[in-house]
């Protein structure tokens, strides 16, 4: 895929598979709600998740989106992941919250987690692995 299409695909609100590996050296892969913009991939974890700590302990991820139905697209984006905690009353929160729930449940959503200290996580993607099945499909 070219970038502008997969720039089409990112900004879409698909539920991404974000892997990385446990401490004790194992793969752990996990569903997530990510913000894509600028080119950077942005996803919110609490801190007492499993996926934090691997996160902590090798920044070094995949992050899987698809489509999940035909004409099948994909784009996998692997590199190291910075991750800044801080409480999650921000603007990014309830864009996902809204983004992936829609508006009224989104709102609800982000109340309830609203001041929570979460990992936010940020991902400059090093490596960009996609394809489109959309050309060879009937």
């Amino acid at each position: 895929m070219k970038k502008k299409e997969i720039d089409a695909l990112l900004v879409q609100p698909h539920i991404a598979v974000v892997a990385c590996t446990a401490p004790d050296g194992a793969p752990h892969a996990v569903p997530t709600w990510y913000e894509y913009q600028g080119g950077k991939v942005v996803f919110h974890t609490d801190t007492s998740a499993f996926k934090y700590k691997c996160l902590q302990h090798e920044p070094r991820i995949a992050f899987v989106v698809d489509t999940k139905k035909a004409p099948y697209k994909c784009v996998i984006l692997k590199g190291r992941a910075t991750i800044e905690v801080k409480r999650n009353d921000d603007a990014r929160g309830l864009r996902m919250s809204t983004a992936y729930l829609g508006a009224k449940a989104g709102r609800a959503y982000h109340a309830t987690v609203k001041g929570m200290e979460v990992a936010v996580v940020t991902l400059k993607p090093e490596r960009i692995i996609s394809w489109d099945y959309s050309g060879t499909l009937p």
